[in-house]
């Protein structure tokens, strides 16, 4: 049960923003995934202010232990917004209710447990960090490919990421696909990571993969 809380730490640990914002399948080739191999970023889109819906929207996250075993979840989407200016992608941001973390490959009494104890102090402390966000500063296609670029903020460390993400539009929603990975040691996410030995020596089958994977799904209206 600790090598499987740990693993969920990790994956969870995307969204530990503690103020709040102002505005899977683990086969390879699941239909999603084709799906985002084969889009195409539009590279032009109607301006104005497009409001996330989360009912629309989803967010996935997969993490790995050493032994390649995975563990998966959902979080669901509190508010967000973006903002296309001369027909591009400007800036905008997508925040999540720490109080939503679901388990999806656990049931009953163990699910239950392992989502109070990520909710508790031990791991996400959901009372004193209630949101996460991702602040989108920038959205940049060429020849088809587009990346996102912003600020990711964890536990109130704050560093730049970049990311592939396919945006396209479809009469008034703007849609953000993609997957975005991040190594969790970059933002003091200590447990069992083989990048602080001193801590955690000798972990063996028990060390948890530094990065890992949020998929997600991104609806936003005008």
């Amino acid at each position: 049960m600790r090598t499987t809380i740990a693993t969920f730490i990790s994956a969870f640990l995307f969204f530990s923003c503690a103020t709040a914002p102002a505005e899977q399948n683990n086969e390879e080739n699941t239909p999603d995934k084709t799906k985002k191999e084969n889009s195409v970023s539009n590279t032009s889109f109607s301006d104005g202010k497009y409001i996330v819906n989360g009912e629309l929207s989803t967010c996935k996250w997969l993490g790995t232990e050493i032994t390649t075993k995975t563990h998966n979840g959902s979080l669901n989407i509190y508010k967000g917004s973006a903002m296309v200016i001369n027909n591009k992608v400007d800036h905008g941001f997508i925040a999540l209710d720490m109080n939503s973390i679901e388990v999806e490959d656990l049931s009953g009494a163990a699910k239950e447990s392992l989502t109070g104890h990520l909710k508790s102090e031990d791991f996400f402390g959901v009372d004193k960090y209630p949101f996460a966000q991702l602040k989108l500063e920038s959205v940049k296609t060429k020849e088809g490919k587009s990346y996102a670029g912003g600020r990711l903020n964890i536990r109130g460390i704050d560093n730049p990421i970049s990311f592939p993400v396919v945006v396209t539009q479809d009469g008034n929603q703007l849609i953000f696909d993609g997957d975005m990975t991040f190594d969790r040691s970059q933002y003091d996410v200590k447990f069992r990571s083989g990048s602080f030995p001193d801590l955690f020596p000798d972990l063996g089958d028990k060390l948890i993969n530094d990065e890992i994977v949020i998929s997600f799904h991104i609806v936003a209206e005008s």
